[in-house]
């Protein structure tokens, strides 16, 4: 790439994202909440185990620590409006973040957290291990079950024929979508 030209920047972090966006639910069987997690990762396919990055002052971490599970649902883009909602609002300040952001809950087999019925994807997570990273905590986590609509999903991959869209975030409000796939040779 000689020619280019290349400049520095404070946020290092932003060269690794675009990830997806996140929902993460979190549930004690009485009290419920969700919030937006940028921050995350696969670690490993078998076992299968992934992790999330959470500030400890999120009311939802709470309920993450108090249960040792969450949920991680992928929106797709039309959950836009509701990722940002759950971003920006606390668990604290909103009695039904559900009801507030327009999702449906929906339960589910593993875990006592409730999961979104409008996401494209649902994975259910048991906590093996936190790591304290100050003023959050890197969770890593089992997956316990995993579903994901049929129609966006085609031999073991996403699928982004049809109408399938996920939101990635790039920094602040601005967000880029996932909206095909290429392949290349081996």
């Amino acid at each position: 790439m000689s020619g280019n030209k290349y400049i520095e920047t404070a946020n290092p972090h932003r060269l690794l994202t675009p990830g997806s966006v996140l929902l993460i639910t979190a549930g004690d069987g009485k009290d419920d909440n969700i919030f937006s997690v940028a921050w995350n990762m696969p670690l490993r396919k078998k076992p299968p185990m992934v992790a999330i990055l959470s500030g400890k002052g999120h009311y939802t971490y709470g309920l993450i620590k108090k249960t040792g599970e969450f949920g991680i649902n992928i929106p797709d883009i039309g959950l836009a409006e509701s990722v940002i909602y759950c971003g920006k609002n606390s668990g604290r300040d909103v009695r039904d973040k559900f009801k507030e952001a327009g999702l449906s809950r929906v339960e589910v087999e593993e875990i006592s957290a409730p999961m979104v019925a409008e996401a494209a994807a649902r994975i259910e997570c048991r906590i093996s291990q936190v790591v304290d990273m100050g003023y959050s905590s890197l969770l890593i986590a089992d997956i316990l079950r995993a579903q994901v609509l049929e129609d966006a999903y085609t031999n073991g991959k996403w699928d982004f024929a049809g109408r399938l869209e996920l939101i990635h975030h790039i920094g602040g409000a601005e967000f880029a979508v996932s909206g095909r796939s290429i392949e290349t040779s081996e």
